[in-house]
């Protein structure tokens, strides 16, 4: 798929997903409604600070707006994916940190010397 069209795609799914309404979304980005409708049909380019901008009113990352994820998920990868995305960023954070944690104790584990163990 084409990057404008997984833009979009992303767009309308984190919006509609989000129960924002183009007119809410143009209000929240200081824009007109049909401008943000030109961009979802494709007849308008957004700039990249309005992408960043869109991302930020829509509460993502700007790069999940240009992620392929057409092909279909297993039950668990969706889970994981939609629990992560409510994430707030000190969550993420504090995730991401245990996370490190706990893979750095398991490495120094398996990095230590037979006679240690």
């Amino acid at each position: 798929m084409e990057m404008m069209k997984i833009l979009i795609y992303n767009m309308k799914k984190y919006r509609k997903k989000r129960r924002i309404s183009q007119m809410k979304l143009a209000g929240m980005l200081e824009t007109s409604t049909s401008y943000i409708g030109e961009i979802e049909i494709n007849s308008r380019v957004p700039s990249l600070a309005m992408v960043e901008k869109i991302a930020n009113a829509l509460n993502i990352e700007p790069f999940r707006l240009f992620i392929d994820d057409s092909e279909p998920k297993d039950d668990i990868q969706q889970e994981t994916e939609d629990y992560l995305e409510c994430l707030t960023t000190k969550e993420r954070k504090d995730l991401t940190q245990r996370i490190v944690m706990s893979i750095t104790s398991e490495v120094e584990q398996i990095l230590q010397p037979e006679t240690e163990k």
